[in-house]
């Protein structure tokens, strides 16, 4: 992951495609210009093509997270970048990036936009400057090696581990311990689930808008993938349930990410994979 990085961040892409495997594939989310999978090298690399054509010549790169388990990998990153077509407009874009790890090499890699809408707008021609409305700014620039220095933590995989148990267990109490008395949960987009939840009775408040208002008679939540560093947890969640309006089971990726410090969870950001989908499946026609 070092050397993938550190070659990116050069714009070295041929020696990009030594990190991943011959079977890669990329997914990005949306209707954007770069929205698709791109499969084995020749996509990844018109992927990266698409960076260097749409972009207008300032590009940084900063990874204020990496988490590492055993075959995955978890990144926080934020990138400032103009576009081609109007280069005095310097955007932010935030995501999550999760890769899956096969006999060493990258074999798998997902965009997940913090704030989908943004993302989108960035990648299409013609959109006019958007904003983040919830930047989550590190407290400070890392470089990789340092990122990856604090990329694994067991007691931060032991805390997130109990609240999961404690919440497919209704044992709200227990769960509560876990989480600061000034916690937040974050939701992003324009759903009937968007917004900020504060203290836990904000949480309690948004598990009973999820359970009560928009979950049907069916609904499971399990783990798809994780991997947990010193502050920060990602969890990636499979969720396969109907709605009180529609008697089909359907499925939704969404990332949680756990924000911690000295042994407590102080926010947490509910990332969907794909955030049209997710918008689309938690809004009632």
């Amino acid at each position: 992951m070092e050397n993938f990085y550190n070659a990116f961040s050069k714009g070295e892409f041929e020696e990009i495609f030594q990190y991943v495997t011959p079977d890669f594939v990329m997914h990005v989310p949306g209707k954007g210009l770069n929205a698709g999978e791109y499969w084995y090298k020749e996509g990844f690399k018109k992927f990266l093509d698409h960076i260097v054509s749409f972009g207008g010549g300032v590009f940084s790169l900063s990874i204020p997270a990496i988490a590492v388990n055993v075959d995955s990998v978890f990144t926080r990153e934020q990138i400032r970048m103009n576009r081609k077509e109007n280069p005095e407009e310097l955007w932010l874009l935030q995501f999550v990036m999760e890769y899956k790890i096969k006999d060493g090499l990258i074999a798998e890699a997902w965009t997940i936009p913090i704030e989908g809408d943004v993302y989108d707008t960035f990648w299409t021609p013609g959109s006019k400057f958007k904003n983040p409305s919830n930047p989550l700014i590190s407290e400070k620039p890392q470089t990789i090696s340092e990122s990856l220095a604090n990329s694994y933590s067991l007691e931060n995989e032991k805390i997130v581990r109990d609240f999961y148990h404690y919440f497919w267990n209704s044992d709200l109490d227990s769960m509560a311990k876990n989480i600061v008395d000034d916690f937040e949960l974050w939701v992003p987009g324009n759903s009937f689930l968007s917004g900020t939840y504060k203290t836990k009775q904000g949480y309690l408040a948004f598990r009973d808008k999820l359970l009560s208002n928009v979950a049907g008679d069916r609904y499971k939540l399990d783990w798809e993938s994780f991997a947990c560093s010193e502050k920060e947890v990602f969890v990636k969640e499979h969720i396969r349930m109907n709605r009180s309006w529609d008697e089909q089971i359907k499925t939704n990726f969404a990332v949680f990410h756990f924000q911690l410090e000295n042994g407590k969870i102080i926010r947490i950001n509910d990332i969907p994979l794909d955030a049209i989908a997710y918008d689309d499946f938690f809004t009632k026609k």
